[in-house]
């Protein structure tokens, strides 16, 4: 759980922006203070140069749509910066832009959030900017409809990716039901029938300002920050009013196969991943410090050319030509992904070899060589997401939207330091061990004797869930 873009399986982009000074970003506390209205503000002021991020984080996503308009929140998200009541169409782009700014927008499974970095001096206009973003949105029908052929044409592009799809059916099978289930794009058939109705309908329910957080970063003070968020957010009333009541329980696909057939000139895109959220039973580390675990233990793995599965699948072995380990986590689910680019016809070897270092990692003692340069690539990946403005309020916000929170972020690196062998050890032991993994790939047919796959597009084979 690093950050937005080095750590999730999720569709977002990581802000960007201005240098703020990474260290001092990292290690300064996060100012939090909650409006009489419900919005929660988050600051995290650094005033060595004269650039701010405005960043508002909406606690809903696709995890929060039913299937009937799977993709409404990417949709949405595509529309939010068209126009509103004071500004017109194409007015917030222009303006941003003529003042040297940026701006853009993600979403993901549990938030939407869209930023805009500027010279401080503009912030207080960026601040209402995104306040009458959120509020008083317009929505144009020909606007509509013309980002609609936009989204299908981003659909239609994800399709012929064969790494996209290896994570979009690496989804699909390991949340076999529940929030994540579904991809954060939609369905094509989705994306052709939301309507404005629909749209308008699910801004009003989820925009509330008890459903946000106000990230603001940069040159910037905390007396400041409050400020601008009273005087542009605080007279903002609208109740929050989902339309699911609550996530549907994840339930985890466990010991199957899947594999979809698609050219990608000739090696096969090769994934296992399963659950790795943290049991009520066991005798490890908990809570914060089970997640820093299992982010010590992707790094040992599978995090850079020193790492385990690097030196053993591809250097040592040649079974793949790029394997890579990932620990995603998100409000209601985790998981743990290994994927990598292979031969067909080495990939039974491969799983076998990649199945056989993760056993090795929770039975054997960790050398203190290989904890301590995962350690240090954590703590610089960390010390680095704080670079700029714009990176530290993707990771703010991140950090808050999935864990509730600030106290995960302010302490994320003293937990780092304090993390042994043994707890990255019995972590890996708690979620890892039992070799319930989904398996994909993406890529040729197999032929010849031995495959037991299908002649179809698509085929699977499934163990008990």
């Amino acid at each position: 759980m690093i950050s937005p873009d080095t750590n999730s399986f999720a569709e977002t982009e990581p802000a960007t922006g201005s240098a703020c000074g990474a260290a001092t970003g990292a290690r300064a506390p996060t100012f939090s203070r909650r409006l009489a209205n419900g919005l929660t503000v988050l600051v995290r002021g650094n005033r060595e140069v004269a650039v701010a991020t405005a960043d508002v984080w909406v606690a809903t996503g696709s995890a929060g749509e039913t299937p009937e308009i799977s993709g409404i929140s990417h949709f949405l998200e595509h529309m939010l910066f068209k126009g509103t009541e004071n500004f017109g169409l194409g007015q917030i782009e222009r303006e941003i832009e003529n003042i040297g700014g940026a701006c853009n927008a993600g979403t993901s499974y549990d938030f939407t959030h869209y930023y805009i970095t500027l010279p401080s001096a503009g912030l207080d206009r960026g601040v209402q900017m995104l306040a009458e973003m959120v509020r008083s949105w317009t929505l144009d029908a020909s606007e509509l409809e013309k980002e609609r052929g936009v989204i299908l044409e981003e659909y239609r592009r994800k399709q012929d990716n064969p790494g996209a799809m290896l994570y979009e059916d690496a989804y699909e099978r390991l949340f076999a039901a529940g929030p994540y289930h579904h991809s954060v794009i939609g369905a094509e058939s989705t994306i052709r029938s939301i309507t404005r109705d629909q749209m308008l309908d699910y801004y009003h329910r989820h925009y509330a300002p008890s459903n946000m957080t106000l990230v603001l970063t940069g040159d910037v003070s905390d007396e400041d920050a409050i400020a601008l968020a009273e005087r542009h957010f605080g007279d903002y009333e609208r109740p929050y009013n989902p339309i699911l009541a609550g996530p549907e329980p994840t339930r985890y696909g466990v010991a199957e196969s899947f594999h979809r057939e698609k050219p990608t000139g000739g090696e096969v895109y090769w994934a296992l991943a399963r659950s790795a959220s943290e049991p009520a039973d066991s005798d490890g580390p908990e809570g914060a410090d089970f997640i820093v675990a299992l982010d010590l233990a992707q790094f040992i793995l599978g995090q850079g050319r020193a790492s385990r599965l690097y030196r053993e699948i591809k250097q040592k072995r040649s079974l793949a030509s790029t394997v890579s380990c990932h620990y995603s986590t998100m409000r209601h689910g985790a998981g743990f992904m290994i994927d990598a680019t292979c031969e067909r016809a080495k990939q039974a070897e491969l799983r076998e070899a990649v199945e056989a270092e993760v056993a090795r990692l929770g039975e054997e003692p960790i050398p203190p060589a290989d904890l301590n340069r995962a350690r240090r690539l954590l703590t610089s990946a960390h010390l680095f997401s704080f670079e700029t403005c714009g990176s530290a309020s993707s990771q703010t916000g991140y950090y808050h939207m999935l864990t509730g929170g600030i106290d995960f972020l302010d302490s994320y690196l003293d937990r780092l330091a304090a993390a042994t062998p043994e707890s990255v050890r019995a972590a890996v032991t708690a979620v890892l061990a039992d070799g319930d993994w989904v398996e994909i790939s993406v890529g040729p047919e197999a032929s010849g004797e031995g495959d037991d796959s299908s002649a179809s597009t698509d085929s699977a084979t499934n163990g008990a869930n």
